[in-house]
């Protein structure tokens, strides 16, 4: 049995700006956390900026299940249901 490596990915996005602020990987949930928890209280006074940490097998993976942190300008719905659209048509 093999097993299973995730990476985790900080990523800052601001919604009144519609764009990603920063995105960093990491291999090890610890300092994932500690980032995180950094992350979390150097922007706890900009409500519109989301800090969220999420885990993976690769960022390709968090691109179609959180397309919503990859957006940039205007968000159309028909462009949240793409990602998902390409992965059905590979399977």
């Amino acid at each position: 049995m093999s097993e299973r490596i995730t990476t985790h990915f900080l990523i800052v996005y601001d919604h009144q700006a519609r764009k990603q602020l920063d995105l960093k990987t990491y291999n090890n949930s610890r300092s994932a956390v500690a980032a995180y928890n950094a992350t979390e209280q150097e922007y706890e006074d900009r409500p519109r900026v989301e800090v969220v940490l999420l885990g993976a097998d690769s960022e390709d993976t968090i691109r179609i299940t959180h397309p919503v942190y990859f957006q940039s300008g205007p968000l159309d719905a028909a462009d949240l249901f793409k990602p998902f659209k390409e992965l059905l048509a590979r399977a």
